[in-house]
């Protein structure tokens, strides 16, 4: 029959609604021979799905634990009214734990008594009148072998007593010349008096004048270095002095300890120009003259003297 259509040669049209709400897909193919078959596609594996989600929500899980049993490391460059200490924070030595207390109770104007403080453990508490107050503050610390820190095990950190910035317990030399290592940088003639007077002004605080005196004289060893230090660069000393003073007599005396130890103990100096300046004008009369030296390094200083044609003092050595 000529009026009947073949099924292939069918064209079906549905309603575009009608599509969306069934969720149809018409594949078209054109051209598709007899042996050409569409791929369904493979059905998915939704049990090794839930296997890696379960996996992704316990790695999940064990960072989130991780992170919050993370404690943090304790900053010593950070700025000293600005420390603050928190319970599981770690520091390198009970040192470093202990200024850091000290820094804060200063800064916020409270009192406080460290009971224990050794290589192993530490316990600070509040220093003021229990009787009246009965403040509950304290720190326990500890030496964490296996981190190889020191760690704030239990504190509790609020103060009921009233603040007392009279604090001059805690402002020790050592303390004291950290806060004036910078402007004695600037002005190395600030005097002890001066430091007690800004102290004063700063802390709201009195010092005595010894105690202001030493922290001058830490920090001034810390600006300049140590008196070991720079006997240790004696040879650097002479080394220097040659070179810029050829042909002259330098001449160094050290003394060797049974443990190994190297000590200074004498130097003679007489530079060229000196030494030709004597031979060709003065009279061939020497004389010595000497004092104690008083400071931190105790001796002798010796000068050897001539008599110049004005009959005046010439040095030679």
């Amino acid at each position: 029959m000529e009026g009947v259509l073949d099924f292939d040669t069918i064209d079906v049209e549905l309603d575009e609604d009608l599509l969306k709400k069934q969720n149809f897909i018409i594949p078209l193919f054109e051209n598709v021979e007899d042996d050409e078959v569409p791929v369904e596609d493979e059905p998915l594996d939704y049990e090794q799905e839930e296997e890696e989600n379960v996996d992704e929500v316990v790695d999940e899980e064990e960072n989130d634990s991780e992170a919050r049993f993370k404690y943090s490391t304790h900053d010593p460059n950070m700025k000293w009214n600005r420390m603050k200490p928190q319970e599981g924070e770690r520091y390198e030595s009970p040192q470093q734990l202990k200024l850091c207390l000290t820094n804060h109770a200063i800064s916020k104007g409270y009192q406080i008594r460290f009971n224990k403080c050794d290589s192993v453990r530490l316990h600070c508490v509040c220093a003021s009148d229990h009787e009246k107050f009965d403040c509950p503050y304290y720190v326990k610390a500890s030496w964490m072998s296996t981190e190889k820190s020191f760690q704030i095990k239990k504190m509790y950190p609020h103060h009921t007593c009233v603040k007392n910035f009279n604090n001059g317990k805690l402002m020790g030399p050592t303390w004291l010349a950290r806060q004036f290592l910078k402007e004695l940088i600037r002005t190395p003639n600030l005097k002890a008096k001066e430091i007690q007077e800004k102290v004063q002004h700063k802390f709201h605080t009195k010092i005595s004048w010894v105690r202001s005196y030493r922290a001058r004289c830490r920090a001034m060893s810390v600006i300049e270095g140590k008196l070991g230090d720079h006997y240790a660069r004696v040879w650097d000393y002479g080394g220097e002095l040659l070179r810029s003073n050829p042909d002259s007599t330098i001449k160094i005396c050290v003394e060797d300890k049974n443990d190994g130890t190297t000590i200074f103990k004498r130097m003679y100096i007489c530079f060229k120009s000196i030494k030709e300046g004597w031979k060709m004008g003065c009279s061939k009369v020497v004389g010595i003259d000497g004092s104690f030296l008083k400071g931190q390094c105790k001796g002798q200083l010796l000068t050897n003297i001539g008599r110049d044609p004005n009959n005046q003092v010439f040095p030679i050595a």
